[in-house]
Formats: C-alpha cells, structure tokens, sequence
C-alpha cells in the first residue's frame, strides 16, 4: 500500500515509463472486456482505440516486422479494479478479435515544469526569466526507473535504503518530497521476519488462437497459438475430428523463436460438411490450460467445395465385371441346386447419382420340397433370363441407396424383379450393405454384408444370405466368403466359396469366380 503514492507519482511523470498495452480478452454477444480498469484510471464513458496488431516475417532477412492498425473507437460502460466492459457498434464488433490492443484516446499529456536556473545562469541573465524544459533528464529517469525496479520485491527497510541512495545521488530531483515521505513511511512499517518473501502475483498467460472458420475441401487447415502476454507456454496442441464423429485426433504444434505455436492438419482433413476443434497449452509449471474452446464445445470450421469446381475425376469411373456361381443345398445330390452367371457394366457418376450400372444374367436351377428331398421325386427346373438397371443414390459420403429392377423370359413368359440396398460406407472401400430382392418365379432374398479393405490389393467380404431359392418354397441359410486379388491396375479376379442349408440334414457348399476390369 506504501508505494502506491509513489507510484501515481511516477505515472505522472513525462515519459517514465511507456503506457501499458492493453488488449481486448473476451467477447461475449454484444459485450467485450478489456484489461483496463479503475486500477488504470479508466472510468465509464471514456473512449478507446481498438488496434489490429499484424506481425510477418520478411521473406528475405527471416526478421520479424510488427505494426498495429486502427479498427475503430469503442466506449467504456463499466469500470472494475483491473477489467472494463466496453461497447463498440456492431460492424466493429463483428471484426474485432480476442488479442487485439486497445489504447485511450486521451493519453495523458507530458507536465512541463520550468528548469532551475543554476548560478552561472543567473550571473549571466540577471532578472531574465528562464526557458522552460519538459521533465527531468534522460539520466534522471533511467535512476529513477532502476530504482524503481530494484525496490519493487525487497521488504520495506531495504527500499527505504534503495530510495535514500537515489536521493544522494539525484538532491535536486522535483521527486525528492513525494520520495521522502515514501521513505518515512518505509520506516514505520513493521519489520518482517527474514525469512518472509515477498510472493509474486502469479500472471495469468493471455492466448490467442487464430484459424479459419471455412475452408475449402482438400485444403490445409493450419493453426496458429500466440501468447500476447505472461509467461509463453512450453507446449501446445490442436485436438480436432470430423464434425460428428464421437472422438479426438491430437496434432502437436511446433514453436518457432519467437513463441509463436503452427500446427497444419493432416492432408484430406477437410471433409464436408465441417471439423471441430480445440487448443490446449501448458503452461511452464505444466499445469494445462485451455486457450480455444473444449471437448464439450469445440470451435467449429465449415468446410464446402470450391465454387465452380469443375476438375474431372477420370480414373476409377468404369467398370466391367464377369461373375459366374454354383450353390448346391443337397450334397451335389442335384434335386436342391442352381447357377447363376451374370456380366454387368458399371459407370461412376460423382453426383448424387453416385453410378449406374446395367448388365444381363443367366438363371438356371432345380428345386424340390424340403420334405421331398429324399424320396428321388424328380425337382422343378426353373429359369431366368434377364437384362437389369440399376441406379445407387448418394444420399452422404458415407450413405447410399441402390435401386435395381430386371426384366426378363421364364418358362412361363416376361417376368421381372426388384432389389433394394442401402449401402452404409464407402463403395470402394469397407462398407455395409443391405440388400432384399424379389425375383419372380424364383424366390426371395435378403442380404447383410461386410466388404473391407484392410489389406492392400487383396478386398474381402462376408455375406449372409437368407432366401427360399430356387423354386421359392422352403427358406435356407447362406454363409459367403469372397477374397479378390489385383493383378495389375486395371484388372482384379475374385474366388468364392459359401455353406448353405435348409435344416440339419439338408446342406451343401458353393463356389463362384468373378473378373472386373476398370479403369
């Protein structure tokens, strides 16, 4: 409490000591808090400049530039000890950032005081009166401002000390009254034991975090941290993901010289429809701090594709594919048993009709009864053959809908079909697919299968089938295993092998090849 006298003091004093920045720290709706308070002189209705502070560095002599640019003028609503809340117009408020500088408008103007006149002076210009000069010399400041500096944590008595030998160097000071009475009440405070420090008032780091808030797709995503004022973090970090997904990706920032923390997202983070994230840092005692946002609630990123993007994805567009099965449910006793081969041409639209394929097949099979199987009762021979369409709609990236009908001759004339999917997962990729077909004549099927890519060149599956092929009589079960291998870029093969039943008694297995060339 004792130096607070002398302090107003030296804030008095021309050109002592540079005025303190100040920054904007928080904004919230149409409210913005600034470091400024009644500690500060600040009181309500005065007015502030809010600056943007721009910092680059020179691309040839790798320094460092800083400068500061006006925004626009705000007004103090409400004065605290150490905090103000300010009010600025809306399209200022809309630009304005955590971590820009603010200033007062009315900087206090340097005291002028008139200079004494030393004896040689006044022999010289007896009765003429002297010029004045503004504040005390250069010399006098730099004391006083060591002063200052060293008397700042030392107990009462050992600053008393340090002023008494500023004034034995400095008598003539125009400080030397204020500083005295300083110093008279140095000596009337109680001695401290001495093993009693003074402690530090702990500084709380002011962080800015700058990133966009929309980005194009396949754009880099970096991350700027700063620390515009206490101590600088030792280490930061970026957590993000895609918006929606249920957890966090970590990419540790990297410092240069100067404190300022970069992290860039890894290549094809930005995905539509957005990404979240937030910044934490840590703080030279280790102790972790958030500096942007949280887990609960992250900062947000838009992202979208250019406008007028019109690059042309050529590869992986077309494809042809030639597959040919046996399924047998009866111990190749032939009564339970059919083929189907079918050729299909596939092309990739890239919309939200994501492919359309159209192709032909060749159905033949012989079923029997269930309860028919085993008394050599001759089976009905059915067959299909059919041209089909199918459409697969992308409702998400990671969302589709196929439609497929068919049309085709049996034994008994034109007939046709239908089959619905959904498709949860990338098309080239691991995926889920759902699929429920009906085909006249021959039966139903419903379909649940994994496809996966987790070994390079070599795509897997795994069906079940559930269906009451071929005559549409008894249901049976199908477990289906398909590995694939590609042989060169444009040509894959396939191998099949399947378990299918209708009861305990009644099984068999399958077999399928399949070819596709793409390109």
């Amino acid at each position: 409490m004792m130096k607070l006298p002398l302090l107003l003091l030296l804030l008095s004093a021309p050109a002592l000591a540079a005025i303190r920045p100040a920054y904007v720290l928080r904004i919230e709706g149409a409210d913005a808090f600034v470091d400024l308070g009644r500690a500060d002189t600040t009181q309500p209705g005065e007015r502030l400049r809010v600056y943007r502070i721009i910092e680059a560095r020179h691309p040839a002599t790798g320094k460092v530039l800083r400068d500061r640019f006006l925004l626009g003028e705000v007004t103090v609503l409400e004065a605290g000890e150490t905090l103000s809340r300010i009010s600025a117009p809306d399209e200022l408020l809309a630009r304005m950032e955590v971590g820009d500088e603010v200033e007062s408008v009315n900087a206090p103007a340097p005291r002028e005081r008139p200079a004494t006149l030393g004896p040689a002076a006044q022999a010289q210009a007896p009765g003429a009166t002297a010029p004045s000069t503004v504040g005390p010399s250069d010399a006098e400041r730099a004391a006083l401002r060591t002063a200052w500096n060293n008397a700042l944590r030392l107990p009462p008595s050992e600053r008393a000390k340090v002023w008494e030998g500023f004034l034995s160097n400095w008598p003539q000071s125009d400080l030397a009254g204020p500083i005295r009475t300083e110093i008279s009440l140095l000596r009337e405070a109680p001695v401290a034991s001495s093993t009693t420090k003074v402690p530090a008032s702990p500084v709380a780091p002011v962080l800015k975090v700058s990133a966009p808030t929309s980005a194009l797709t396949d754009e880099l995503i970096t991350v700027s941290l700063s620390s515009l004022a206490g101590p600088t973090p030792r280490a930061a970090m970026v957590h993000w993901r895609e918006r929606g997904s249920p957890t966090y990706r970590t990419v540790h920032m990297s410092a240069d010289p100067h404190g300022l923390f970069r992290a860039t997202l890894p290549q094809g983070s930005a995905v539509e429809p957005g990404i979240e994230y937030y910044v934490e840092a840590v703080e030279p005692a280790g102790a972790t701090l958030s500096a942007a946002g949280n887990a609960a609630r992250p900062q947000s990123i838009t992202i979208r594709r250019p406008p007028r993007d019109e690059r042309i994805e050529l590869r992986d567009r077309s494809r042809v594919r030639v597959s040919n099965e046996y399924v047998d449910f009866n111990r190749f006793k032939g009564n339970d048993v059919y083929n189907l081969f079918e050729a299909d041409f596939l092309y990739r639209v890239y919309t939200t009709v994501h492919a359309v394929r159209v192709g032909f097949g060749n159905y033949r099979g012989i079923g029997t009864p269930r309860d028919l199987l085993d008394t050599g009762v001759p089976g009905q021979e059915v067959g299909y053959t059919y041209g089909f369409g199918e459409l697969e709609l992308r409702l998400h990236p990671s969302l589709s809908v196929l439609l497929k009908g068919s049309a085709g001759v049996t034994e008994d004339g034109i007939k046709g079909g239908f089959d619905l999917g959904l498709r949860i997962g990338s098309e080239t990729g691991t995926s889920l697919l759902i699929r429920g077909a009906t085909i006249a004549d021959i039966g139903q099927r419903g379909s649940l299968a994994l496809a996966w890519d987790a070994v390079k060149g070599w795509p897997m599956s795994a069906e079940v089938v559930v269906t009451n092929e071929p005559i549409g009589e008894d249901l049976g079960v199908r477990l289906i295993y398909t590995v694939g291998r590609s042989v060169t870029p444009w040509l894959d093969i396939a191998g099949r092998v399947s378990y299918q039943l209708r009861d305990i008694n009644h099984s068999g297995l399958g077999f399928g090849l399949g070819t596709t060339f793409h390109w």
